[in-house]
């Protein structure tokens, strides 16, 4: 297992995704950030799947104090079922194979499309990572105006929603959200989503979903997937607030992977 004081992301990211080219790893992960800013909340699922923080208000955190928390609630997983490892989170930039990979510094505040990389490490040793990132919201065009003419306002929005994002539905996600907490959910022009490759292992398949309720926390925002990334958790878990989140993701994460990937 490579040492992760001596890893270096360049070198990692193909072994780390048993990916041999590490140009189809990028090439994934700008196809799937390009294919959710288009219309709609759609996925490429068969290379990953994702973890979406809508916020409710428009602050933007710093990357660092998202990390800092990913790590602690990490760390208290780890705690609570008497695993002695220490868990590290680091985030980078993500850079191709011929770049030197750059750690983000601690005044960084997030913004759109900043491709970072969020790496674990279990005692020291590297164990992969994910993706998390800072997406626009789809706006309204032209071609929503002239569908909603054509079809006599069946399809598409009315003119004067010009420019503006297109509206979350309540009925997207599972829990019950009142109207205040839609008017705010769509009030806010961005949203956060992690994305964690099908063949990742254990470590950030755990990381990823803690990174999600870092934000949440940190933008009271909800947690949300379209793309299967809570089964084994049950059914009805979208739109839950990061303490909601928290209460199962851990645990069933835990019973899925069990003890050792974490030693």
């Amino acid at each position: 297992m490579t040492s992760f004081l001596d890893w270096n992301i360049n070198r990692g990211v193909s072994s780390g995704f048993f990916i041999s080219d590490p140009n189809h790893l990028l090439s994934a992960s700008w196809a799937d950030r390009k294919f959710r800013g288009s219309k709609g909340l759609a996925r490429i699922e068969y290379v990953s799947t994702t973890i979406d923080v809508y916020p409710t208000t428009d602050y933007l955190p710093l990357v660092e104090e998202t990390r800092s928390r990913t790590q602690e609630l990490y760390q208290q997983l780890l705690d609570r079922y008497g695993i002695d490892s220490t868990v590290e989170v680091k985030a980078f930039y993500f850079c191709n194979p011929d770049e030197e990979s750059r750690r983000v510094d601690s005044s960084t505040r997030w913004h759109v499309e900043m491709d970072l990389y969020f790496a674990y490490a279990i005692n020291g040793e590297w164990r992969s990572g994910s993706f998390p990132t800072l997406m626009e919201r789809a706006l309204i065009d032209q071609y929503d105006i002239d569908d909603f003419v054509k079809s006599n306002g069946e399809k598409g929005y009315p003119p004067s929603q010009l420019g503006e994002c297109e509206p979350l539905d309540v009925n997207e996600f599972d829990v019950p959200i009142s109207k205040e907490e839609m008017r705010l959910l769509n009030a806010q022009r961005h949203f956060w989503y992690d994305l964690r490759y099908s063949c990742s292992p254990a470590v950030p398949s755990v990381g990823y979903g803690f990174v999600a309720a870092a934000l949440a926390e940190e933008t009271e925002g909800l947690v949300s997937s379209m793309d299967g990334a809570f089964e084994g958790g049950g059914d009805g878990h979208n739109g839950e607030t990061a303490e909601q989140f928290l209460t199962w993701w851990g645990d069933s994460q835990m019973a899925f992977y069990g003890r050792k990937p974490f030693l």
